[in-house]
């Protein structure tokens, strides 16, 4: 059975948290860098307080009724909040065979945001006792995912939190969480691992070209191993595409570009690539030096000698303005090739 435990860089965390599990704050926030295991931390805890034969560390048995409930994400007091489903679009359709119109509905599509009906669900499940005697925990993630009136609803139990739930948030992007939200939880910070450490735990995991892959990811392991895997990442294939464009520098031209992006691309992860490449290209002019991208210094270096700074800081600068927006794209193939035509410019001779 999955018992799940702290990370090895999570277990200062870990032992800060449960060193006293009855005085836990009833919300926690999780926040830090993407991919470093905030989630995981969450579901963990989790498991933790809902086990009901923790060991000497707090940490669940794995083998209780709890855990296995847990384990099958069917444990009667565990919640999440995540993002949603959109409700269908009704919309007119052609008349019937008696001549009366009637109305079609477009499918649900999946929704970028926590909406107030979840909230409310949320709020019932709270108002019940507890099934099996024990917490009550509500794992939100992202929490700057929560839309206004979704906000204002949580906070009413944020405030006021019903005896025994504990509220447990995650998100990327602090600042980008209501304030309100924010202020009635307390903030926790989690540890970035250091490079060694994170490249052995992937190699315990058989991680191919581990190494590579993490100095790509700026030292996060999370997502290369399949475990957190947000549905955001650029397929093999359409990453190789994308890095054999980038190599071009001032001689890509606008035909190649126009022929390489798909209709479908993940706009901020290609964005998000791009900057990688443009940061590289700043560290290699200044500091002779690549971070992202050391299997493809060589090429970095014939790039970067042949382009000045300022233009790509004028690049990275349309790209953050790219990502900021990314999102919502009102059109994913012209946002992606609109960020490589920027970069035509910035590195022309």
């Amino acid at each position: 059975m999955e018992r799940l435990t702290p990370l090895p860089w999570q277990k200062n965390l870990w032992h800060e948290l449960m060193g006293a599990p009855e005085r836990l704050p009833h919300a926690l926030l999780l926040h830090g860098a993407r991919g470093i295991g905030k989630r995981h931390m969450a579901r963990t805890l989790a498991q933790a307080l809902l086990c009901e034969s923790p060991d000497a560390q707090r940490m669940a048995c794995g083998n209780c009724g709890g855990c296995l409930l847990v384990n099958a994400d069917n444990h009667p007091d565990l919640r999440w909040l995540v993002p949603g489903v959109d409700q269908p679009i009704r919309e007119e359709a052609e008349s019937d065979e008696e001549g009366t119109s009637v109305a079609a509905a477009k499918p649900a599509k999946a929704s970028r945001a926590i909406l107030i009906d979840q909230v409310r669900e949320v709020g019932e499940f709270l108002a019940l006792a507890a099934h099996r005697g024990g917490r009550r925990v509500v794992l939100l993630a992202p929490a700057e995912a929560l839309n206004g009136p979704a906000a204002n609803a949580l906070l009413k139990m944020l405030e006021e939190p019903p005896a025994g739930a504990i509220f447990i948030a995650v998100t990327d992007e602090l600042d980008a969480v209501i304030p309100t939200v924010r202020s009635r939880c307390v903030l926790l910070r989690v540890p970035v691992p250091s490079f060694e450490i994170a490249l052995s735990w992937l190699r315990a995991r058989h991680v191919e070209n581990a190494e590579l892959r993490l100095a790509e990811a700026g030292g996060a392991p999370l997502g290369l191993d399949g475990s957190e895997d947000d549905g955001r990442t650029l397929a093999p294939e359409l990453k190789t595409r994308l890095l054999s464009l980038l190599q071009r520098g001032g001689r890509l031209t606008l035909a190649e570009v126009l022929g390489a992006i798909p209709r479908d691309v993940p706009v901020s992860s290609a964005i998000r690539l791009f900057q990688r490449w443009g940061w590289d290209l700043l560290a290699e002019r200044a500091a002779g030096r690549v971070r992202y991208y050391p299997g493809q210094q060589r090429a970095i270096v014939e790039v970067a000698r042949g382009c000045e700074p300022q233009r790509l800081f004028g690049w990275l600068a349309q790209l953050a303005d790219a990502q900021a927006t990314s999102a919502h794209p009102l059109n994913a193939k012209l946002a992606v090739e609109s960020a490589l035509i920027g970069y035509m410019d910035a590195t022309r001779p």
